[in-house]
């Protein structure tokens, strides 16, 4: 195994990233936000990751709805922590010693500068949120009991739900981006021999810091595919291992996910920037 600390690291791949709520346990995070992909070369490397952000204002409108909504804040400051944790115990067991705050503090600082709107990413992301919020509702409002019965069966319907979007995401084979201000499709793979070839795609990235737009590339294949494949392991475990598996308890994330009634103005639109470095996420550095 080649050492993580020279982990090779495409410098034109911009590594997109998004967060979902997980609804099993994982050995490696308390709370499971889940980053997708795990992309932990560029945090080793201190290259930019983009986060996908969804559409606050669908979200929040739905809160409305629902009386409950996500403290955006909160939801990020985890899922970056489970992301930045990850890589330094991965760091940790290959090289034997600690990864640099430099080197954290490099990553982190690059990251929240870089902007680009890839819209079908933003869907996904939302719809995906969207769900869970659904999911949490229906549990709280029907009052259902952590591990009965009814509980697990509308986590293997959500499962079902994400597993038949993200499905059809990749048989669409289309794929919205931005072009100089205009949207345009491009394949997310191409078929030959009935195996799929996944595609990079090149966007036009803005840093904040400098104010200067370059290209940088992607494979959105292999988000949709990765969150394919977790939602389809998810299922597995829900169904085949129900006697066996300790799930989450949804209520766990009583702190991200805050009733309208508690007066929280949790709904409201996030920017990455909100996340300051010293005061948020200089404990873990």
């Amino acid at each position: 195994m080649c050492s993580l600390a020279k982990l090779k690291s495409n410098k034109r791949d911009i590594s997109p990233i998004c967060f979902y709520f997980d609804v099993l346990p994982n050995d490696y995070f308390k709370v499971p936000i889940m980053p997708i992909p795990m992309r932990i070369d560029k945090v080793l490397n201190g290259d930019p990751t983009l986060f996908i952000l969804p559409d606050f204002k669908k979200l929040r409108d739905l809160g409305e709805k629902l009386d409950f909504s996500i403290d955006f804040v909160s939801f990020f400051k985890v899922g970056i922590e489970n992301l930045i944790n990850f890589a330094k115990v991965k760091y940790n067991e290959t090289n034997y010693r600690m990864l640099k705050n430099e080197i954290l503090s490099k990553w982190f600082g690059k990251s929240i500068n870089v902007i680009a709107n890839i819209p079908d990413f933003s869907d996904s992301f939302t719809y995906l949120l969207s769900e869970f919020l659904i999911l949490y509702s229906k549990i709280e409002k029907k009052k259902l009991s952590f591990n009965s019965e009814n509980y697990r069966l509308e986590l293997v319907q959500y499962c079902d739900n994400m597993i038949t979007y993200f499905r059809e995401k990749i048989e669409q084979n289309s794929f919205k981006i931005q072009v100089k201000g205009e949207l345009e499709n491009v394949k997310l793979y191409l078929e030959k021999k009935k195996k799929y070839h996944p595609q990079i795609t090149s966007i036009d990235i803005l840093d904040a810091k400098t104010n200067r737009m370059k290209k940088m590339e992607f494979v959105p294949y292999l988000i949709y595919d990765d969150l394919l494949d977790c939602f389809f392991f998810d299922k597995k475990i829900l169904t085949e291992e129900k006697k066996k598996i300790n799930y989450i308890n949804l209520r766990d994330f009583n702190k991200i996910i805050i009733k309208k009634s508690n007066n929280v103005k949790s709904g409201k639109s996030f920017h990455l920037k909100d996340l300051k470095l010293n005061d948020d996420l200089m404990r873990l550095l």
